[in-house]
């Protein structure tokens, strides 16, 4: 296997603390799940890209017909395989992949989801021209992505561009970027794809949800 890349390595040694913690927003999660469901459809080949511990995947996959649902962290794709034995349900697959492991000869699908994953993606133009690779004409992109807010304070910018890097540093955080809304749209758009649904959540940041149709 070859060396992790830091972020890899970072979501590895917290894979198991990041289990084991709550969900700091529970309604949000809860009403992210149900306009993610509405999209969905039995006959559906889904992609999960960023699924963590898989909660998420293992709860939408009842929804489709099948469900592959990756991370780069392997510690976090082993939390998930445990949870995956424990469910029993055999039309989900976990596997390490970064965003441009995917191969478009496993595509296209139905739909394809990045849910808390574009804020942490250092190339999100080629990420999302590749996602677009990976959905069919038609077919959905689902997405929600942590956002700079409309009006940030003193304590945003300072968290921003001094303490988030001074973690970096020390291998304390990940790559991370906080962009605005807008621009997250305009990126979506560019890579092919037609917006059919926002909607937002917030608290100190802002939690954009977006669903996008590959035209």
């Amino acid at each position: 296997m070859s060396p992790l890349t830091d972020n890899a390595a970072f979501w590895t040694k917290k894979s198991r603390k990041y289990a084991a913690s709550p969900i700091a927003d529970m309604d949000g999660y809860l009403n992210t799940l149900g306009r993610t469901k509405s999209y969905l459809k039995s006959s559906d080949r889904a992609l999960e890209m960023g699924c963590g511990t898989g909660s998420t995947a293992l709860l939408l996959a009842p929804h489709v017909a099948h469900i592959t649902a990756t991370d780069i962290a392997p510690g976090m794709i082993e939390i998930a395989n445990e949870k995956l034995a424990e469910e029993g349900l055999d039309n989900v697959t976990f596997a390490v992949a970064d965003i441009l492991d995917h191969s478009t000869k496993d595509g296209p699908y139905d739909v394809v989801m990045a849910h808390n994953l574009l804020h942490l993606v250092s190339d999100l133009d080629g990420a999302l021209a590749h996602i677009s690779a990976l959905v069919k004409p038609g077919g959905l992109f689902i997405s929600k992505t942590v956002c700079a807010p409309y009006h940030a304070g003193l304590k945003f910018n300072l968290i921003r561009s001094l303490a988030i890097p001074i973690m970096q540093v020390i291998g304390k955080a990940p790559f991370v970027e906080f962009m605005a809304a807008n621009v997250l749209e305009g990126k979506i758009k560019a890579a092919g794809f037609k917006i059919i649904e926002t909607g937002d959540q917030t608290s100190m940041v802002l939690s954009r949800y977006l669903v996008a149709r590959r035209v």
